[in-house]
């Protein structure tokens, strides 16, 4: 069995959704499954089921207190076939369901009808959505045609219909994470019956990871969420590389194993590097990176940032400075002491060398000069390309009487490949009167600097951290 230490269950325990919230889920779930069947739509057998998060057991507490949690449904019609109905049909007689449940459930917003589902909102203190898939059976037992408004021929009978199976994915999930081997275990633990254990209580590593991994593109997605790499996408391949890992005992080696095998485990498809469902190749669960190669641009600057943050290619060896490494990469930052905080648990982050005793405000003005381009004010964390330079200014009251030190901080692979983490001290340089600090930007990731005012070695004043967020290209920054 695996063995986690206690800061990895910690660092679960922050992102693993309760007990009462799966009990929550499931009785929502039961309350739709009951009104269906109940409804106009019995005459046409339907078969109601959970898929996605909630069903795998990899669903994730919200990042932020005002987030959601999204369960998936879908609601297969046996008595139809693709021969009977068209999409929009299918999807309208499903929807006249879904609007009475919402309505007899005094429900304030009514459903959204979106580009595949149906999805009805609960404003309450855990913000349910449901998501509600219309379905016809396929050619086999549990292949289901699903409706797409995208579809060319949404609006006609045809059999040009998406095709999934989430049976066969979940049973392929389920069989690769070893679920029954964990399940048993857990039952002589607890001494109960297999019929008395809900699923949710049962966590595999291959479970856990995912958990992990989905957080992590959370926190790095968050001002970007259209690039983060999907749920389905990092479910497949962590599963795909989790097969291929043996003999590995402790939670934290095999998290960066897997993490190390992620990108091998792409497919490719004329060519192109995809994400197919390894339960039926016709579908490629990454079709946006076709569309827009920007997606599986910014998937590669993920699996790097994972590579730094868990240490898989370091020369970090303690491992509670790895944990702390980690920590940062899974913790929203709203304000600049949230950062400050973060920066704190990176390994390489020197702490101040003076007597702190903090009472003056300082405030970082930044200016970029690039080639073709005007200098401009830039504001913390918005974009900047590679190859410009940022001269940062401190402002502050009678701020000539101080010395001023400036702290660089950066994250990222391909700074720590240039041996540049930084993390240390600099003092001044002296500009038309002021006391500057001049940075290029060189290293693609989110990088920090920090200005101290210090005299007679007491630090008497510290800016918030400001983000330097050094992207692809010679892209302009904007303001926020």
């Amino acid at each position: 069995m695996i063995s986690y230490s206690k800061e990895i269950r910690d660092l679960l325990e922050n992102i693993e959704v309760a007990d009462s919230e799966y009990e929550k889920a499931v009785k929502r779930y039961e309350s739709l499954t009951s009104f269906i069947d109940d409804s106009d739509l019995k005459d046409y057998m339907p078969e109601i089921f959970l898929q996605g998060s909630f069903k795998l057991g990899t669903a994730i507490r919200p990042l932020t207190e005002d987030g959601s949690y999204d369960i998936d449904i879908v609601c297969k019609l046996n008595g139809l076939s693709k021969d009977d109905i068209s999409q929009f049909a299918l999807k309208e007689t499903v929807g006249k369901v879904v609007k009475e449940y919402v309505s007899s459930n005094g429900m304030k917003n009514e459903a959204k009808n979106g580009k595949r589902c149906w999805t009805i909102s609960y404003i309450d203190k855990q913000n349910f959505h449901v998501d509600i898939l219309p379905a016809v059976p396929n050619n086999s037992a549990d292949e289901i045609a699903i409706t797409d408004k995208d579809n060319d021929k949404y609006y006609d009978i045809t059999s040009n219909w998406e095709i999934s199976n989430p049976k066969e994915y979940y049973e392929w999930f389920l069989r690769i994470s070893e679920y029954e081997q964990h399940k048993r275990v857990y039952m002589e633990s607890v001494a109960l019956a297999a019929e008395s254990v809900p699923y949710y209580k049962v966590k595999t590593p291959l479970q856990r990871i995912i958990q992990v991994l989905k957080r992590h593109a959370e926190v790095m997605f968050e001002h970007k969420m259209e690039f983060k790499p999907s749920s389905i996408i990092i479910t497949t391949l962590s599963t795909k590389a989790y097969k291929d890992i043996h003999d590995i005992y402790d939670f934290w080696e095999l998290l960066k194993v897997l993490i190390s095998l992620l990108e091998s485990k792409l497919d490719f498809k004329d060519g192109q590097p995809c994400v197919l469902n390894p339960i039926d190749k016709r579908e490629n669960l990454s079709v946006k990176w076709k569309d827009d190669s920007r997606y599986y641009s910014e998937f590669l600057e993920w699996i790097n940032q994972l590579k730094f943050d868990f240490s898989v290619e370091s020369n970090i060896h303690n491992m509670m400075e790895q944990y702390s490494l980690a920590q940062r990469s899974l913790t929203r930052c709203s304000n600049g002491v949230q950062v400050q905080n973060a920066l704190g648990l990176l390994p390489y982050h020197e702490k101040p060398k003076w007597e702190l005793k903090m009472w003056k405000q300082v405030r970082l003005k930044a200016t970029v000069y690039q080639k073709s381009f005007r200098p401009q004010i830039l504001t913390s964390g918005c974009p900047v390309g590679k190859d410009a330079e940022i001269k940062f200014e401190a402002e502050s009251g009678n701020i000539g009487l101080y010395e001023i030190y400036w702290q660089i901080t950066n994250t990222g692979m391909e700074a720590q490949m240039a041996k540049q983490l930084r993390g240390d001290f600099y003092s001044s340089e002296l500009e038309a009167g002021k006391k500057i600090r001049k940075e290029n930007t060189r290293y693609i990731g989110k990088h920090y600097v920090e200005a101290f005012l210090v005299s007679d070695n007491v630090c008497v004043g510290r800016s918030e951290p400001f983000e330097v967020n050094i992207v692809k290209g010679a892209i302009v920054y904007n303001s926020k």
